[in-house]
């Protein structure tokens, strides 16, 4: 099955209920696509698990290529002689609530390895419509990226020829989508530590992505990539099932020098659709053994949000400002009085949404002997996540 696609596949038609009225968003933006395209290589190679190993460089730089490459956001601390850092990680997923009995269409990973990485990836909805799981398309993104930093399953023989820990989130994008051979299409965002230089370093294409909190303050977070509001860069294989595909060389790159007691929140657009970063800094961990329980309370938050007609989201406020709006005939009927004048009614309301929160609190502790390769892959629902009832 190929299934052509114009531009690029959208979530589905959004609708905010706005008491007892609907406003349906149309959105009709015009908007030039980003040119490069990915090439397929013509005679991949075959694996003993039947995944095809596509032909591609065994090794990227992450700092120095892709869309953008950051400076480091704070200088470098010394760490005390024998120390490193370590990502304390956990994770909460809430699927949609339509699609609890399928586990939505988010993917993510958490891996020690080296010092630990995450990874998110958010299934496209709008292949439903084509009678596809957007859900496939992610969740073998996910398990592909984490495999090739780990040097495992089908990069078993690249990893040969490594030299300690890999760091290259983009090449796992990158990797990961060369090989990712199933319809659908998927926003990713991978975060790794580099731990022999105290760095985070991090890819990301499309509307998933993350923030880094230092002493209760916003140091880093990065940008959605969009070729338009709601149509954000996506990963698909090319040509087998899109006609085009945007690639990991378009992914933004962050190097982040971090510190002790540093927080990364990391979600797909679930979360920054319906959260505010002041509010998820007041839901942070205070130290490692509570990541756990802030991954549930933001994506706790975010669902809140998401099922409130009256809150100003982030996504509805960027939908005004895209100019979208209701259509007039809400705004007359939910017009209010105040201060002595007429206030028409607004678009309001979150995005009803899969939800993945991954937090990780940047702890110090003493130089392993050897590199740590124990990973936790985590389907959805799993590792501690809530499930609506």
């Amino acid at each position: 099955m190929v299934v052509h696609v114009s531009g690029c596949h959208r979530r589905a038609l959004v609708s905010h209920t706005v008491g007892s009225q609907t406003a349906m968003l149309s959105f009709f933006k015009i908007s030039r696509r980003r040119s490069h395209q990915y090439s397929a290589s013509s005679l991949p190679a075959s694996s003993p698990n039947g995944l095809e190993l596509a032909d591609y460089p065994s090794t990227s730089n992450p700092l120095a290529t892709g869309n953008l490459t950051t400076d480091n956001y704070a200088r470098r601390v010394s760490l005390p002689p024998g120390k490193v850092l370590q990502l304390r990680s956990s994770v909460c997923y809430l699927p949609h609530p339509d699609k609890v009995h399928y586990g939505g269409e988010d993917a993510h990973f958490i891996t020690d390895y080296g010092g630990g990485a995450i990874g998110v990836a958010d299934g496209v909805g709008g292949w439903q419509e084509s009678g596809v799981n957007p859900a496939d398309y992610s969740r073998t993104l996910m398990q592909l990226a984490r495999a090739y930093l780990e040097g495992k399953d089908i990069f078993e023989d690249l990893a040969a020829s490594r030299h300690g820990v890999l760091v290259d989130p983009r090449g796992a994008l990158e990797a990961a989508h060369m090989n990712t051979k199933v319809p659908g299409s998927a926003t990713a965002c991978i975060m790794q530590l580099d731990q022999s230089n105290s760095l985070l370093v991090a890819a990301n294409l499309g509307d998933s992505g993350f923030v880094v909190i230092r002493d209760g303050r916003e140091l880093v977070r990065s940008k959605p990539l969009q070729h338009y509001f709601d149509c954000p860069l996506q990963f698909g294989a090319f040509p087998e099932f899109v006609e085009a595909t945007d690639t990991a060389e378009m992914a933004d790159i962050y190097s982040i020098a971090l510190r002790p007691g540093d927080v990364i929140v990391a979600g797909s657009d679930g979360l920054w659709d319906n959260c505010y970063v002041t509010e998820i800094i007041s839901l942070l961990p205070k130290g490692p053994t509570d990541v756990q329980a802030s991954a549930e309370a933001i994506a706790t938050a975010a669902r809140r949000h998401a099922s409130d007609a009256e809150y100003a989201s982030p996504y509805t406020r960027e939908a005004l400002s895209q100019g979208l709006d209701l259509p007039w005939w809400d705004k007359l009927l939910g017009m209010s009085f105040k201060g002595g004048k007429v206030h028409l009614k607004q678009l309001t309301g979150g995005k009803m949404d899969d939800i993945t929160v991954l937090v990780s609190f940047v702890d110090m502790v003493e130089t392993p002997t050897i590199p740590s390769s124990t990973a936790c892959e985590t389907p959805a629902g799993d590792n501690g996540a809530l499930v609506p009832q």
